[in-house]
Formats: C-alpha cells, structure tokens, sequence
C-alpha cells in the first residue's frame, strides 16, 4: 500500500555533429575518427559529467529543495524496516547488492527519498552483427529524472540545461517527452483508511509505504482544481515490471478484482458515516 509517487522529467539527449564537430549529415568511414570528432564521445563526455563515481549527481544546486521525510513518514519507515526483507526485493530485481551497500532504514530512505537522473538507453552508430567501422553523425540518450518532495519540475530542468551549458554542451539538444511532479497523500486521509481497512477484511495486514520509487502522475487528483486524495493499493500478485515477462498472475486478477469492490464498499459507507 502505496501513499505517493516520485515525478519525473522523461527526455532525449541528442548530439549531431556541427560548427563544434562531427559528421554532419551521414554517418563516415571510422578512418576519419583521427581528424574528425565523434557525436557519440561527446554525447558520452555530457551524461559523465553529471554525476559522479560514488553515485552523486553533479548538476549545481540539484539537490537544494529535496525534503527529508516528514514526522508521519519516519514512523511509517519505522514500521516498515521490521518487515521490508532486502534478500527479496534483490531476488526480485536480480541485483547482487545495493548502491553503497547500504541496508535497513538508510537504504528505505535512499530508495524513497532520492532524485535520480538514470539513462534508459543509448542509441548510435552501427550495432548490428558483425563490423561496420563507422563514425556516427548522431547519438541519442534516452533520459529519466526522478524528482521527490519538493523539487519543481521547471526548476530542475532549468539546472540541467544550465549543466550542459556550463560544461561546453550547449550543442546537445533536449528534447522534454514527460514532465510532472510527485505527490503524496496522509496516512490520515478517509479515502486511506478505507484501503486500509479492506486489507484487513481480506485478512492481510499490508506494509505501508511513504511512496514508490517509480512515476504516475497523481498529482491530477490531489492538486488544484480537484484537490483529491488518492490511495494505491489492493490484493493480487504481479512482478518483473518494466522488464521482460512482466505479469500477473490470473488469480491475483480475481483477488484485485475483489478488493476493488471492498475498497469501493468501504469508501462509500465511510464517507456515508
């Protein structure tokens, strides 16, 4: 049971030879790579320079409105340590360790607490089988930022772009794809209690937490004009999300499809109360 999201700024980065350098319309025999510059380097050079070895992100003044947990949140983080079980979500992710190797409450608070800028992916070049020797005209970076309380969606794009410019990267095109930001509803809300309560009339007492780590944009429901408090939650089994053979199970369908209905059941005769 889920009480928010992370935003996210979802971009392209994309490096075309020009006045700095390059190939500027096609791709060139790799020979050329001792008197010409590579697109693909330079697309390199600016994703290095925005976070460092030991995980930090370099963009200036990134971190300056990111918020630490509220009083609600570190007691839901205390109750959450006691039964969050690091061995399966590693089993789950297929990872041999966390970053820094961190554990218990300090890795709780670094998955749900921290803004991340991640590449999704790179694209440049030949990667077909076999050799091509090339020098690519163009590269792209797929691109996700990841915002928590209370960082602003134009403000951080604002440093990035600032960050490229900065270190001789104006030339690299943004090209913004999604933009919103988090959100995050009290422990205290009707609506909260009431998937509370219908874990519990199906004999499970969920873990609760602050947020997830991932992106939705809810903050449609609980900023102006609705104003609205929201809850994620219900039964049901699923897992591999984003990844290949993403699923769920047929009867963890039928035990959503239930809890949904209790959920329902308990929101209305709640408010009716």
């Amino acid at each position: 049971m889920e009480l928010g999201v992370k935003g996210i700024i979802y971009l392209d980065m994309i490096s075309k030879g020009g006045e700095w350098g390059g190939p500027t319309t096609r791709g060139i025999h790799s020979g050329n790579a001792a008197w010409v510059d590579s697109p693909v380097w330079r697309l390199l050079w600016a994703l290095t320079s925005m976070k460092t070895p030991n995980g930090k992100i370099a963009v200036k003044d990134f971190y300056e409105n990111v918020s630490p947990p509220n009083p609600e949140e570190e007691e839901l983080l205390r109750k959450l340590e006691k039964t969050f079980n690091e061995e399966t979500i590693r089993e789950e992710l297929d990872v041999l360790r966390f970053s820094e190797g961190l554990h218990g409450i300090e890795l709780l608070k670094r998955y749900l607490y921290s803004p991340t800028i991640n590449i999704d992916g790179i694209i440049a070049g030949y990667v077909g089988p076999g050799t091509k020797t090339v020098l690519p005209h163009m590269a792209k970076a797929k691109v996700d930022i990841r915002l928590v309380p209370h960082m602003k969606t134009d403000e951080i794009l604002e440093k990035f772009r600032n960050h490229l410019k900065k270190h001789g990267f104006a030339d690299i095109e943004v090209d913004v794809h999604d933009c919103y930001p988090w959100s995050h509803v009290s422990m205290r809300e009707e609506v909260v209690q009431a998937m509370l309560r219908t874990y519990r009339r199906h004999g499970f007492e969920p873990e609760i937490w602050p947020r997830i780590g991932g992106s939705a944009p809810f903050y449609l429901f609980n900023q102006p004009p609705l104003s609205l408090p929201y809850i994620m939650g219900g039964l049901g089994h699923g897992s591999r999300a984003h990844s290949p053979n993403e699923y769920i199970t047929v009867e963890g369908i039928r035990d959503n499809e239930k809890s949904i209905a209790t959920f329902l059941h308990e929101y209305a005769y709640g408010k009716a109360k």
